[in-house]
């Protein structure tokens, strides 16, 4: 076992040790109050849940900067399984986002982020299908990792251990504390570890509770702890669960924005095993300076920081800060003298009003490529500070100059990347992921938010006669209209990038298809050949592109034909490669970008998926009313439709007269709820021909929805789902045209479905609709509703729960057969 790496983020205390971006925070007097006052605290909390947005940001919030505490979040999946509310994006760009969802919620509540590396394979409906999936012996290994590292005092789950109450990753979320409690201060667990770790036994665990969510009728609620979270923090000017739902409305790809909720609100925790804590969750546990036997005078200089401290002059406290980083030095206890000597060293540099960057001149650059760097520094007191030097990698900048108050210091220096430097793809995301968790080539990754910076500047500061080191990680920095600064993180890259068009390329029909691949420069004067690697039986032309490139960022495109006459199987994975006189490289680039998290720039394998089958289709034009986003238009495209994307205010009888089908997005009724306005033009159009198909909405989650209003007949949409992707499907109706023509429907088409089978089924409905197929997972009643079709004057309505938004993505064959037979009905 290698060493592992842990992230600390916080509101207070810059601890950024593993997330390439940079934060730059601005404090003021009340911050150094409040950091002062947590110099006094020792204690450790980790809460537990399975997924971003599961934690509890009121306790968070409050746990951090209430108690000011230690207070990490180990959410156990990325989130990848869900549903993106703000865009396309799903998968594992979908849990790129919501980790730097939960990264800027941790920032504005205080808290300190973890995972595991654990793969969310979306909803489950009990633990043991989640612990099988995952490996339970892995994630066991994770749990215990991280409690190590951390050295928690206590831990709080946010579920408990029943089954069938919750989410399946829920349960086993809770499961896996509890047994992980156990486990970690055993040396006979994980031995592995203890060459970087040392066994670690919290004191106790708490289920952190509520009658809002669980019945609570079997427990005494007179046992239970109870902590009041809505305080009101007079130095940041707002309450706890204020600051919470703040920090709620960060998961913005998940529609979780919450109001500002103000006033006394009771957490309720029940104690699950360790020690019993009457009144207070850290009870019996010393949180003083008393934990690590401080001499005295590290506590006089503590005290007259304190004394000393003027909210005009903040600058006054620099040499007791000094003195107290340098007597820091006597604690034996090495993990607390980090984490104190890293506050200290914050207080030294806001009180200051210290300042300091590393600034690449470009975002990406290639091994071998000559870059410009600029360091940039200042002090903004008349303490008197000294920068002695910089060092960048094997690189030392000799400076030696006092820094005079308010005066600004810069050094450019060029700068090689080395040969050696690895490309800046997520580290969980380099390789492909086993069967049910990332695979981490480097485990002293694992649990880290975010990858760590290779390219970290060391600032050397001589501040009232004590040396304090600074990191600054290496960042490219411009001026955006909008915004002004703007941030982005230096990434190493290829000399060149091969895209896909498409990372899933469909054969209908045929054994042969052009694709299409985008070939971006990494650098200027480049020349390479672009070729394929491919699996036996397949052939494709021309043997290679030659490509020339005179700028860095310029594009070309490229088509090769793919012949698959000689393949015997379905479905294939080919590589692109681009080959020069010295390497060969096999990655695009791809950048993430929505304006509530930063910027983030992928460099994902260059491959695509290739699936091949026999499908018709009688209907050719689509129009497609988009809801939060998802990619079936795109995905019907690849099999022949021209999909027209139209707004609102494009729906008429006129436009739609053009089109064979209308199709409204995942969740479109739950984005806008206007739509019920077009009942009389799109009731028109089926009248007169047209076929509609409504994809699945909501129940619960926005309130007020009628959907019925808009509904030509009356349905009420449960949250039942089938959520095992090859649960047994039944036909109710085999004679029905959509299960006949023009493709002929058997129950092999529901094989090699992904994820789900659908969700949100409804349970009741009109007699005027008609039903095609049932399908319910082990153990539970059948879901009729998932189609549901009515005939009416010449056309059809459908209102549909199954996933179509995530099998033809997928490229699952009989799903593209079983929607082209919807889109077919009625049409000649």
């Amino acid at each position: 076992m290698k060493f592992y790496k842990i992230c600390f983020l916080s509101l207070f205390i810059s601890l950024n040790l593993f997330s390439k971006q940079e934060n730059i925070n601005f404090y003021n007097s009340s911050n150094i109050i409040q950091m002062l006052d947590k110099l006094d605290v020792f204690g450790k909390v980790l809460y537990i849940a399975a997924h971003p947005d599961d934690e509890n940001t009121r306790l968070i919030t409050y746990l951090a900067n209430e108690k000011k505490y230690e207070t990490a979040y180990l959410s156990m999946t990325r989130g990848g399984g869900g549903q993106n509310f703000i865009g396309t994006h799903l998968k594992e760009n979908l849990g790129l986002i919501r980790t730097q969802e939960l990264l800027k919620a941790r920032e504005i509540d205080g808290g300190i982020q973890f995972f595991t590396s654990a793969v969310d394979f979306g909803y489950s409906k009990g633990p043991v299908e989640s612990l099988d999936f995952w490996d339970e012996e892995k994630m066991l290994h994770d749990f215990v990792w991280i409690i190590r590292k951390f050295r928690p005092d206590i831990l709080i789950t946010r579920f408990n251990q029943t089954p069938g109450i919750t989410h399946g990753h829920h349960t086993a979320s809770a499961i896996l504390a509890q047994k992980a409690f156990n486990m970690s201060g055993d040396p006979d667990v994980f031995p592995d570890q203890l060459k970087h770790v040392k066994p670690w036994k919290p004191q106790r665990i708490f289920w952190n509770t509520s009658s809002r969510f669980f019945n609570l009728d079997k427990y005494d609620k007179d046992k239970m702890l109870k902590v009041d979270v809505g305080i009101y923090n007079n130095l940041l000017g707002k309450s706890y669960n204020e600051i919470a739902s703040e920090s709620r409305s960060m998961h913005k790809s998940q529609a979780f924005g919450a109001l500002r909720r103000r006033g006394s609100e009771i957490e309720l925790f029940v104690h699950t095993q360790g020690k019993i804590a009457k009144d207070d969750m850290m009870e019996g546990i010393d949180t003083s300076w008393e934990r690590v036997r401080p001499h005295d005078r590290l506590k006089e200089l503590i005290k007259q920081s304190k004394d000393s401290f003027d909210i005009r002059k903040p600058h006054l406290i620099t040499s007791y800060l000094a003195g107290i980083y340098r007597e820091l030095n006597r604690i034996t206890d090495r993990h607390w003298r980090e984490i104190k000597k890293k506050e200290i060293k914050n207080l030294i540099k806001v009180s200051t009003g210290l300042f300091f960057e590393s600034l690449s001149d470009i975002e990406i650059a290639a091994p071998g490529d000559n870059i410009k760097i600029n360091f940039e520094a200042i002090n903004r007191s008349p303490v008197d500070i000294k920068l002695k030097k910089i060092v960048l990698l094997d690189k030392e900048i000799l400076i030696n100059q006092s820094l005079t108050n308010n005066q600004f210091f810069r050094k450019e220096i060029p700068f090689i990347v080395p040969d050696d430097s690895k490309i800046s793809e997520k580290y969980w995301l380099v390789n492909k992921p086993s069967f049910g968790t990332y695979s981490i080539d480097d485990l002293k990754d694992l649990g880290a938010p975010d990858n760590s910076s290779d390219f970290t500047s060391k600032f050397y500061f001589e501040i009232e006669g004590q040396e304090v080191v600074y990191s600054s990680s290496l960042q490219n920095k411009t001026n955006n209209p909008t915004k002004g600064d703007d941030y982005k993180t230096f990434s190493v890259g290829n000399p060149i990038y091969i895209n896909p068009k498409n990372d899933l390329e469909l054969f209908v029909n045929s054994n042969k298809k052009e694709i299409e691949i985008d070939v971006i420069a990494g650098k200027d004067n480049y020349t390479a050949n672009i070729s394929l690697d491919v699996p036996e039986g397949i052939k494709y032309s021309p043997e290679f592109h030659a490509v020339s490139f005179d700028k860095n960022g310029e594009k070309k495109t490229f088509k090769f034909e793919i012949d698959l006459s000689g393949a015997k199987e379905t479905n294939y994975d080919i590589k692109y490669k681009a080959t020069d006189n010295k390497n060969s490289y096999y990655r695009g680039i791809e950048v993430i970008s929505y304006d509530h998290i930063p910027l983030q720039t992928r460099f994902p394998e260059s491959s695509v998926s290739i699936k091949k089958f026999n499908l018709d289709f009688k209907s050719k034009k689509i129009a497609y009313l988009m809801g939060p986003g998802d990619l079936v238009p795109q995905s019907l495209g690849l099999v022949g439709y021209q999909v027209d994307l139209l707004k609102n205010e494009q729906i008429n009888l006129e436009t739609l007269r053009e089109y064979d089908a209308l199709i409204f997005g995942v969740r479109a009724f739950n984005v806008d709820k206007s739509l019920t306005q077009l009942k009389s033009q799109i009731m028109s159009y089926i009248e007169n021909g047209g076929n509609v198909i409504l994809q699945y909405n909501t129940s619960s989650r926005w309130n007020n929805l009628d959907l019925n209003s808009f509904l030509p007949h009356n349905l009420n949409i449960s949250r039942n789902r089938v959520s095992e992707e090859n649960a047994p499907v039944k036909i109710l109706n085999p004679k029905h045209p959509a299960l006949n023509i023009p493709n002929k429907i058997t129950l092999k088409d529901f094989d090699g479905w992904v994820q789900e089978r659908g969700l949100y089924f409804p349970n009741e409905w009109s007699e005027n609709y008609e039903t095609l197929i049932t399908s319910n997972d082990k153990g539970e009643e059948p879901n009729d509703g998932g189609i549901l079709i009515s005939k009416i004057g010449k056309g059809h309505f459908i209102y549909t729960s199954y996933s179509w938004f995530r099998q033809l993505p997928a490229g699952v064959p009989g799903a593209y057969k079983l929607f082209s037979n919807l889109l077919s009905l009625g049409k000649k």
